[in-house]
């Protein structure tokens, strides 16, 4: 038995000696941990797929060109670059330092052939999506509706793969804006989740029109865990009843003779949370039916996944009497607006006027509630810590 042990230890020693050496994950001086891209670009740098600038910077936010993105590809998907026909752009002589990433890249069918190709031209959003659904041939759709994209916009089908695997999302909740440069760091992401579907997000959220300027948020997961048929209906509903309302505001419009050619009512949504565990979607509504002013206010959808319900901050809070905490939060904030108007002493009318975020939840107040329309709408930042 000793002997068998003795055997063991030295080839534990005999292995650890040959291992070869842990090596530091890549760093940039203008990389925290902390940015949100910080995984991704380590990630890719690791590989030797990014590459940093000599004074040890990234440059996270300059552009990313079309010769760097040629260059970034054809290293993630690790093409020859021997003997690759000259695509015979006139600005891409072979002296160029990338003419052999942007051949490799044409000649596997990524980028377009001409005349020219415009090396140091900034990638654009919807270019983004084209070339990274050819390099990695990622399929997939789903019916999204762009308030700024149509599907006959030359791009969009190459848009549409990349959403349904969490590849990319809008640049808002309802607009792709297509013609965005696109960042080294952003680049770095969309790369990144191409290739490992670790860094993909678990839960897209993609627009639907309801009707001229009224959307309405729907959700996929793309783990294939969920399925989201009860929530998407509901928002189906929701951005149907939006507009039921816009119409009754515009049947109002016709029986005020002197201030219904001003009446209106517009709607606009965000996704602050969406992962598998909770989905928030806050409105922000602005209406006006007459009078001196406008009214704008914010409602908000809380989304249990797991329990595949809407839910109050009852049912988010663990922790015993957590209301008072909340309570003192919200009227020490709300005092700084007007001190005179006092608070809320319950949270028994507040109980779904809020939504939450990765790093927390947010408790709100509309005009008039607790101050004078002046005061707008106020939006008091909390902890989980302090329900949870």
């Amino acid at each position: 038995m000793k002997k068998v042990l003795f055997i063991l230890m030295a080839l534990g020693l005999l292995l650890g000696l040959t291992a070869p050496p842990q090596t530091e994950a890549a760093t940039y001086s203008d990389v925290p941990s902390t940015h949100w891209a910080a995984k991704e670009i380590s990630y890719l740098s690791d590989l030797g797929i990014l590459k940093g600038s000599s004074n040890g910077k990234f440059n996270k936010d300059a552009p990313v060109t079309k010769a760097q993105a040629a260059a970034i590809l054809v290293r993630a998907k690790k093409l020859s670059l021997v003997n690759v026909p000259n695509p015979g752009f006139s600005d891409v002589p072979v002296t160029h330092p990338f003419y052999k990433e942007i051949a490799a890249a044409v000649n596997a069918g990524w980028f377009s052939k001409g005349a020219s190709f415009q090396p140091d031209n900034q990638l654009k959003r919807i270019e983004m999506a084209k070339v990274t659904q050819l390099a990695f041939g990622i399929t997939g759709s789903v019916p999204v509706e762009w308030e700024d994209m149509s599907q006959t916009y030359s791009g969009y089908t190459y848009v549409t793969p990349l959403l349904a695997n969490g590849i990319t999302s809008g640049y808002t909740a309802t607009k792709f804006n297509p013609t965005a440069k696109v960042t080294r760091a952003q680049f770095a992401v969309f790369t990144a989740r191409a290739m490992n579907t670790q860094f993909r997000m678990k839960v897209v959220t993609y627009p639907k029109k309801a009707a001229s300027d009224i959307f309405y948020p729907q959700f996929v997961d793309t783990t294939g865990m969920n399925h989201f048929t009860y929530l998407n209906e509901f928002y189906q509903e929701e951005g149907q009843s939006l507009v039921n309302y816009r119409n009754e505001i515009m049947e109002l419009a016709q029986e005020d003779d002197q201030l219904g050619e001003y009446y209106s009512y517009g709607v606009s949504y965000k996704v602050p949370r969406a992962d598998l565990s909770f989905i928030s979607v806050v409105f922000d509504s602005y209406q006006y039916t007459g009078g001196a002013h406008g009214y704008e206010q914010i409602f908000s959808y809380n989304y249990d996944v797991k329990n595949d319900s809407f839910i109050s901050l009852d049912d988010l809070a663990t922790k015993a009497n957590y209301e008072q905490a909340v309570i003192n939060r919200i009227n020490a904030m709300n005092v700084s607006y007007y001190p005179y108007f006092g608070g809320p002493e319950s949270l028994d009318e507040l109980q779904y006027q809020f939504y939450m975020t990765p790093a927390g939840f947010v408790m709100y107040l509309n005009p008039y509630e607790y101050a004078p329309y002046a005061a707008g709408i106020r939006e008091f930042q909390m902890p989980y810590s302090m329900i949870r």
